[in-house]
This record gives C-alpha cells, structure tokens and sequence, in this order.
C-alpha cells in the first residue's frame, strides 16, 4: 500500500484479497493520505466491500437486472419501466456508487424546469411523418408549454431510490446512498373537485348506457376506476350484497358491502350477463373504459376539471359530510386507514362549511348577549338550551341532526315546534 503521484494528481495503492486496486484521490496529498487510511482500517476490519466492482456498474447496466426482479412483485411494472426511460436519459452511464444526496437533488431541481412530455409522442404520433411531428413539436415548445410536476419527479426520484436500495440489499453498494432524501410536498396538489348535487343529477340525466352505470356504481361505492372495470360475477354475492375485490392498491384482497342502489344496478346487469365480467358493452363484449362517454357528459352540462377519479373524491365527500365515520370510509372505498380519508378526502362544500359557522356565530351572539337564547325540548326529556339553526332563522322546523351537530342535544329524537319553545331573556354581562 502506497501513495504515488502522476501528474498533478495524487494516487493510492493498495491489495484486497490477493487484486491490485488504484484510486485517484486528486491534488491534495492530505486528502490522499487520508482515504488510504481508511482504506487499511476497512480491510483490516474485514469490513472493505468490493467497492471498484461496484464503480463498474452502471445505472444502465444494473436496471435490467432490477426491472428482471421487479416483474413479478410491482403493481405496475409499465409505470416502473416508464419512470427507468425517463432516468436513463440522466443516469445511464452514472456509475451506482457515485450516486448521492447532492446529485439526485440537483437533478430534481432541475427536472421541475424541464417541459412535460410533448402532446404527439405515441400513438398520435404514428401517424404523422417526420416532418410534420418535428414541425409540431417546435410550434409547442416555442408557447411555453408547462413543467413537469412535483408529483412526477416524486415517482421518478422514488423509482431510483429504490433501484439502489436494491443495489445496496444484493452486496453491490456498502449503504442505502437515498436514505434521507426528502420527496416534494404534494399536499397543495391534492385535488378537491367534486360533484354539487345538481351536477350529479344532469350528468346521469345525459350520460348513456353503459358508462351510465359504471358512474352510479362509482358514485354509490367510491372504488377506484380499476377496481370497477376488473369486477367479475364470480366475485359478486347479490344476495348479500358484497364484492370481493382480489386486487386492490393497498395489496391486500378486499371485501365490502353494496348500498341498495349499487345492488339494483348489478341485478340488472347480471340479468343480461353474457360473460364473466359484470360491465360490458352492448354487443357483449368487455367494458374496459368509459372515460369519454363520461367527458361527454360533462361538456353537455358545461363541467370542466373535472376527472372519473374525482366521482370517488365526490362519494367520500358526501359520505363524511352526511356523518358517517373515517374508519367505516375506509373500509368502503379501500383506503389503508382513516388519516389517509381525512387527509386527501376531508374537504366539505362551501354550504356545509357556511351551516357550520353561521350555527358557531349564532351561538356566540347568544353567549355574548346580541341575541335571545332559546330552549328546545328533545322527545319527552328535558328542557335544554341550544344553538339557533339556519332552520329556526327561515322559519322551517329545525333539523335534529343540524342541532345534535352543535353538541347539545345528543337524543336522535324529533324536536317540538318552535311555538313550543320557551323564550329566556338575554345572558347578563
């Protein structure tokens, strides 16, 4: 083991296990010095792993292996090939060991100032000749075309890591080189579309069969679009009412019950059934999309932004908003657990959210004196003080619900009318 120089560069010198190996440290002799120090002590310790085998390895050389192993344990090994296509274009010669913190981060930055994808790469662009496709792709790039999102760089930043955590299990790394990389945030990027009742009611009006019950399927059960179009009869109790879905994207089977509406619609399908799948098109042949039936519908009525995936964020919106709890939401639409509803699907409507703090703005003018407190009689228990209600404001009878939801009647009883109340003077100062 040694120090030698060449040049204006600093080299070292040392065996493992009977082979020469040479490193150029650079300029600095202390530097030199000190990297062959840990180099003595790590094969002293017999704990040097192969580290030039390592260096030979290239990001190109080892996706395939990885994508070999992949194959048959990924949800969606297309989405991984397509996430590898992107970082070969960066990566392919980069060798595995010199991946780091610094350098992924930089090609993040980086990646977010890059244009999206150009709208004729594809299927539309097999029919243009070359020309032409050169000719658009210009005219595209010269409008400013908009940036790849946060998201997208998370799931190509998240495919790498994972490649070299997998480099780092089968020997070829001595670290998980990514272990503390910090993905973007999301959160602002969560959508919150979804369907106000009157929109829900002129979409089905236009939408035609087939797609028709496909939407009031998703709409009364909030399954993933994947999940409905994959239903097969054998998986389908109508007597009891449940599905039995084998593959879900928690990765575990699931199993949960139908509401009225969704078991009418089944019934009627399985009356018609001619195969094995329970959606199908009117010649009998499997239904594998209905996406732009739905699109459609939705430039008849003049809705826009607005997605197939949105009707499940429509579902649980209405399923939180009409009190059901996060736990049993979960276990309906197949979430993992109930932070992940609360988190991406918590958001009420503007009327609901309005409800909420008009009864909370009542209250406090009652508690602070600018308004009259009034008494409302639960069943045939006893007097209690309340909230006023939008209801009581209009002069319709008070909803129960809206006046439970204050946390002062707890009873799930009908309210006696308003002459019935018992007017008390305004709380002292």
């Amino acid at each position: 083991m040694g120090l030698f120089r060449k040049g204006e560069n600093w080299f070292i010198d040392y065996r493992v296990q009977g082979r020469r190996i040479r490193e150029k440290i650079g300029a600095s002799r202390k530097l030199a010095e000190s990297v062959l120090s840990k180099r003595r002590l790590q094969v002293a310790e017999k704990k040097y792993l192969d580290i030039r085998h390592a260096s030979r390895e290239t990001f190109g050389d080892f996706a395939p292996k990885y994508m070999e192993w992949a194959s048959g344990r990924l949800r969606r090994p297309d989405h991984e090939a397509g996430y590898i296509r992107t970082l070969s274009l960066k990566f392919e010669n980069v060798r595995l060991c010199d991946f780091d913190l610094a350098k992924v981060e930089k090609f993040m930055s980086m990646r977010l100032k890059e244009a999206k994808q150009h709208p004729f790469r594809g299927k539309s662009a097999g029919s243009l000749s070359a020309e032409e496709l050169r000719r658009r792709i210009q005219a595209w790039t010269a409008d400013d075309p908009p940036t790849v999102s946060k998201s997208q760089v998370n799931r190509e930043v998240s495919c790498l890591r994972r490649i070299l955590n997998k480099a780092a299990d089968w020997k070829l790394l001595p670290a998980k080189p990514l272990a503390g990389l910090k993905l973007y945030d999301e959160r602002e990027f969560i959508r919150k579309r979804y369907l106000k009742p009157e929109e829900i009611r002129n979409v089905l009006a236009v939408c035609s069969s087939p797609a028709r019950e496909v939407v009031i399927f998703a709409l009364y059960t909030g399954r993933r679009f994947g999940e409905i179009m994959g239903m097969r009869w054998p998986e389908v109790d109508l007597e009891n009412g449940y599905v039995y879905y084998p593959r879900t994207k928690k990765k575990e089977p699931d199993q949960v019950g139908l509401p009225p509406r969704a078991r009418q619609v089944l019934a009627a399908l399985y009356s018609d059934r001619t195969g094995e799948h329970v959606f199908r098109r009117r010649d009998g042949t499997r239904l594998k999309d209905v996406r732009s039936a739905f699109r459609l519908a939705l430039r008849k009525n003049g809705i826009s932004d607005f997605h197939f995936h949105d009707l499940r964020h429509t579902a649980v919106s209405y399923m939180i908003m009409n009190g059901l709890d996060l736990k049993t939401i979960a276990e309906m639409v197949g979430h993992t657990t109930a932070e992940m509803v609360d988190k991406r699907y918590g958001h009420l409507s503007p009327d609901h959210k309005r409800v909420a703090v008009e009864l909370y703005g009542s209250a406090m003018d009652r508690l602070s004196g600018f308004a009259p407190s009034s008494t409302k009689r639960a069943g045939n228990g006893p007097e209690v003080d309340t909230f006023w209600t939008l209801e009581e404001k209009r002069g319709v009878e008070p909803n129960p619900a809206s006046v439970e939801s204050a946390g002062k009647i707890r009873e799930n009883t009908a309210l006696r009318p308003r002459s019935s109340a018992v007017e008390q003077p305004p709380c002292k100062r």
